[in-house]
């Protein structure tokens, strides 16, 4: 078994683990960094592998059925973003992300949730997906822990924005 498969395969198990205990604070590999997910309400999807070296960890919502104005169920989600090694700034890695999908800044903050107390990059941000013509809002913060540079994404859409916002909060508010 080579060395990025058994990785992998450690990975998965422990995120599998994580998601039996509820309001466990998960570690993120290889990194300093902590949050927590209440067991119950999200499920861990799987890891991607991240193009500049490091991982993606996708989680949904489950935690009860969201509909939006249309009827349609949405699946809120969060995504982790972690880049071994990143030498840019946080205003970089922010530029990096709107270019793969350009987004309107709805708020910016350096302080506040999901940042560590020794501060970084946060962004209330919008975009309308053109695939299914539906407005999204997001929560992304950028920090780093020594030289990774860690991403949360909450994500759902925008009416259904408010319904999310205290399950946002308080994953952003645990991060450690």
């Amino acid at each position: 078994m080579t060395k990025n498969r058994l990785k992998r395969l450690v990975l998965l198990t422990a995120f599998l683990l994580s998601g039996l205990v509820l309001s466990a604070q998960l570690q993120i590999p290889g990194t300093n960094v902590s949050y927590r997910l209440n067991g119950d309400d999200w499920r861990y999807l799987r890891t991607f592998e991240h193009p500049a070296g490091g991982d993606i960890y996708l989680y949904c919502y489950v935690g009860h059925v969201v509909t939006d104005m249309e009827g349609d169920t949405v699946l809120p989600f969060l995504r982790i973003y972690v880049t071994r090694d990143y030498e840019g700034d946080l205003y970089e890695l922010a530029y990096e992300r709107y270019m793969e999908q350009p987004y309107q800044s709805l708020n910016e903050y350096s302080k506040g949730p999901g940042l560590p107390p020794s501060g970084g990059l946060g962004y209330i941000g919008a975009y309308t997906n053109p695939a299914d013509q539906k407005d999204y809002q997001f929560y992304m913060t950028y920090f780093y822990d020594k030289r990774t540079s860690v991403e949360f994404r909450l994500e759902t859409t925008k009416d259904t924005f408010e319904e999310m916002d205290f399950e946002f909060k308080d994953i952003l508010n645990s991060i450690k």
